[in-house]
């Protein structure tokens, strides 16, 4: 009778120590789903930021390439420091200018081709005007012209 009474509770203490196994593990299913929760959604508003930027440069990109052509045609050297220094701030904030150089391999994704021109194959010639990206979002690709492929 002692045996049976014995076994009866070594039958519970395992039921219950496998209970407790099961509700720990599910403690931890949900503190790691909490965890990748709170890290999407970290994840999700830096793309909505970047997004909102990107936006936001894309509305203001036709002055930025005014300024730049009157920096570029101005002896006024407060013109050319004022844009300078615009483009800094910009550049601290993830904007950067796409200005391939000649003989780069043309990429479709950052390059948009205006013209044809002889060339090496599938690379650039000229670069007509600059293209502008924020991060890894291309606001506006570089306009150039690039030799056909074969």
């Amino acid at each position: 009778m002692a045996d049976k009474k014995t076994t009866e509770f070594e039958t519970k203490i395992q039921a219950l120590e496998a209970s407790l196994e099961a509700e720990k593990q599910a403690k931890l299913r949900i503190f790691a789903d909490l965890e990748n929760f709170r890290r999407r959604e970290t994840e999700n508003k830096k793309n909505w930021v970047s997004f909102g930027i990107a936006e936001f440069v894309k509305q203001i990109l036709p002055q930025i390439q005014t300024l730049r052509l009157a920096a570029e045609h101005t002896q006024d050297e407060d013109v050319k420091k004022s844009l300078q220094q615009f483009l800094e701030k910009l550049t601290t904030q993830g904007l950067s200018l796409i200005n391939p150089k000649a003989g780069e391999v043309l990429d479709p994704e950052k390059h948009e081709v205006m013209m044809v021109a002889e060339g090496a194959a599938g690379t650039i010639v000229q670069t007509l005007e600059p293209g502008w990206q924020f991060g890894e979002i291309i606001i506006a690709p570089a306009k150039v012209s690039a030799a056909a492929s074969s």
